[in-house]
């Protein structure tokens, strides 16, 4: 099948060809948002190796994203030869189990699965590397699976580079890294190493090259979902987060309430339709699940029923599972097995196993039928795993059934290693799944639920926006999504008429604030309030709190708190009391990411100050006035840029007066104040007040 590429596509595929050629490159990384195209490019890199004689390895983080991939391939290059595999099954392997039968903490699981590397090298000239925006370096050891150094980029690498004993010119295994930069971080990061030239090359001294693919492809374009999808990457890349906006239209976005959506899941069951919910917490899936089991069935306390699908939680090499995976019940046991285990330290754990005969689709494309055991603990639980006490369960009632087996004997570990009730597949619903479960996968339709607590004028949202409506293919359906422009928060304040025309700086009461108190602010720091204020509510906008606050000679250094994690940061100020240097405190409970991005708005607040504006989000506002005025008698006749001010000038046949609007560190307007106070601007004020309502 020819494979028909556009010029980027085109330039990319020669630089990644230039990389294969040059043995003093290691990795190359191809990074690309929803819609360029990156499939189709490794789809035709799958042809020309073949004609360079080359071998390659389709690899990708999870086993669904790893099939996705494989399917690609092959409907792409017409080949049925190409499949996906996990990165977990290429480079590691099981070769022993630690057993801790003295175990009585709640958190230990007194037994662990070791998979270090493979001993034998890779055959494979190139290992691509799908969705490596969910590879992660940081290290995780698992309290019941360790894999190799606990740091998955680490052992890609070291795996990809080792050699035989004896052999030192070996062929080396190239990287080629293929993401999307825009989407969710692995659990626990900030960032994408593997997406990184320079983390590849700082940690790792690899010789790095890398192509940015921008370009949507012409059967990508006219997606209002690709549309939307884009609007937030740039948004990300300009690190501007005050608008978010998600509209039906008709077509391929729609919008519901909750109950819609359950609505939507049933009719999906009931037409085969490729549907899923994408929620952002495991007890939002588990309230999404049971409403939908309820509405199906009758009754959301039912056991598993035919029909049913079920998420894998948890890699199964007995059944060929990845965590992730989804699967289809054919048959299923009408009783459960109950098997309560007393532990030490005075725990006792209540294990259920019920026999089902499940169906999945393997890499080929061919659907499988296995049976066995699922374990129904996680199934009604808020929580994304197990507990270490049920894990810890699980080893108890083994060793009861194999009470001779010694737990260092090779006997032990290849009768554990397929006893089918220590192996029981560890399931949830699969309705709803978190965006990090679904991350890697995509659906015919999927409905995005933005329901949560934490704030969305940050980067953190938008990511997860971008990963969670990026999973659908033809339809997105919308379940409370926030709406939020620069102005929409914007408060229309009035002030106390004054004679003495408009006020001055030094002159405003701050003793109202809250912090004026709580942060030992006096009549001598009083002129530095506005600054604090006005960094209040960038960090507010970073899901940033301010700890506490030290008044020091020329300086104010913050003590920030997010997540649980603490940073200190400073800024000094000269005697007429404006921002200078700024930077970090050392110190060893800092957190370097969150201190970083406190001094993005510190940093701003320093450069408005000395008179740096931001004219394009001025000039944004501005164009937005226009617009709002052209239908009135009213007209802009002037503006003055001042710190974190906007000064409008406003003037029909007979009135004029003066506007002051105020924004934040964060790019959002904040506040709309009359300058001289109420009627100094003869009505105009609230006529402005209500055009801009009206054109939101």
């Amino acid at each position: 099948m020819s494979i028909e590429l556009t010029r980027e596509q085109r330039e990319a595929l020669v630089a990644i060809k230039a990389f294969l050629l040059d043995e003093n490159q290691d990795a190359f990384i191809l990074r690309g948002s929803a819609g360029t195209g990156k499939t189709t490019l490794v789809a035709k890199l799958v042809d020309m190796l073949e004609d360079m004689h080359r071998s390659c390895a389709l690899l990708a983080p999870t086993g669904r994203a790893a099939r996705i991939l494989g399917n690609k391939i092959k409907q792409i290059t017409g080949k049925p030869d190409h499949e996906g595999s996990t990165i977990h099954r290429a480079i590691y392997t099981l070769t022993h189990l630690e057993v801790n039968e003295e175990a009585e903490t709640a958190n230990d699981p007194g037994v662990r699965m070791i998979f270090p590397l493979k001993e034998e090298e890779s055959t494979a000239s190139l290992f691509v590397i799908d969705e490596s925006s969910m590879v992660g370096d940081k290290e995780s050891h698992g309290d019941f699976m360790q894999f190799g150094s606990g740091r998955l980029l680490k052992d890609i690498v070291t795996f990809a580079r080792s050699r035989r004993p004896g052999r030192p010119v070996d062929h080396l295994t190239k990287l080629l890294f293929v993401g999307d930069p825009a989407q969710l971080p692995p659990v626990g990061e900030n960032s994408s190493p593997a997406l990184s030239d320079a983390y590849l090359a700082e940690h790792f001294k690899l010789r790095v090259s890398s192509f940015d693919l921008t370009v949507v492809m012409r059967q990508a374009q006219g997606s209002a979902i690709l549309d939307r999808a884009t609007e937030l990457r740039d948004a990300m890349m300009a690190s501007r987060f005050n608008a978010f906006s998600l509209k039906p239209n008709g077509k391929d976005i729609e919008q519901v309430d909750a109950k819609g959506a359950v609505e939507l899941i049933i009719q999906g069951i009931e037409t085969k339709e490729s549907i899923v919910a994408v929620v952002h917490s495991n007890a939002t899936a588990l309230e999404y699940n049971r409403n939908i089991r309820d509405r199906q069935w009758g009754d959301a306390s039912l056991p598993i029923q035919v029909g049913e699908t079920l998420l894998v939680n948890r890699n199964s090499p007995t059944h060929l599972l990845s965590n992730g995976d989804l699967v289809k019940v054919r048959e299923v046991n009408a009783e459960s097995e109950k098997v309560p285990v007393g532990l030490k330290g005075g725990h006792h754990v209540v294990l259920s196993f019920r026999g089902v005969t499940v169906a999945f689709r393997d890499a080929d494309g061919t659907i499988i039928q296995t049976g066995c055991f699922v374990l129904e603990n996680l199934l009604d639980s808020p929580h994304r795993e197990l507990s270490p006490l049920e894990q810890r369960a699980l080893l108890v009632d083994f060793r009861r059934r194999h009470p001779d087996l010694h737990p260092k004997s090779a006997e032990f570990r290849r009768t554990i290693r397929h006893d089918p009730y220590f192996n029981a597949i560890q399931v949830k619903y699969g309705y709803a799944l978190t965006c990090h479960k679904a991350q890697g996968g995509e659906w015919s339709t999927v409905i995005v639920d933005f329901e949560s607590n934490a704030g969305s004028r940050n980067a953190s949202f938008f990511r997860w926006a971008y990963t969670a409506i990026t999973r659908a293919v033809n339809k997105l359906v919308i379940v409370n999504p926030p709406d939020f422009s620069p102005v929409s928060a914007m408060a229309w304040t009035q002030l106390a008429p004054s004679s003495a025309g408009p006020s001055q700086p030094g002159t405003q009461d701050f003793t109202a604030d809250l912090d004026w108190l709580r942060l030992s602010f006096s009549n001598t720091t009083a002129p530095l309030m506005p600054t604090h204020q006005k960094l209040r509510a960038a960090w507010d906008a970073q899901g940033i709190s301010i700890e506490q606050l030290q008044h020091q000679q020329y300086c104010e250094r913050y003590t920030i708190v997010r997540g649980g994690k603490r940073a200190a940061v400073q800024y000094y100020y000269d005697k007429k009391h404006r921002v200078g240097r700024t930077g970090a405190v050392p110190s060893a409970f800092s957190d370097s990411q969150l201190a970083s991005e406190a001094l993005i708005s510190l940093h701003a607040l320093a450069g408005n100050q000395a008179g740096a504006q931001p004219d394009q989000f001025i000039q944004e506002f501005l164009d937005r006035l226009e617009a709002t005025l052209g239908g009135s008698v009213i007209q802009r006749t002037g503006y003055k840029s001042l710190p974190y001010r906007l000064r409008v000038s406003f003037a029909d046949d007979v009135r004029k007066g003066d506007i002051d609007f105020t924004y934040d560190g964060a790019s959002t307007w904040t506040a709309a104040q009359e300058v001289g106070g109420p009627g100094c601007s003869h009505g105009l004020y609230d006529e402005v007040q209500r055009l801009m309502a009206a054109n939101k």
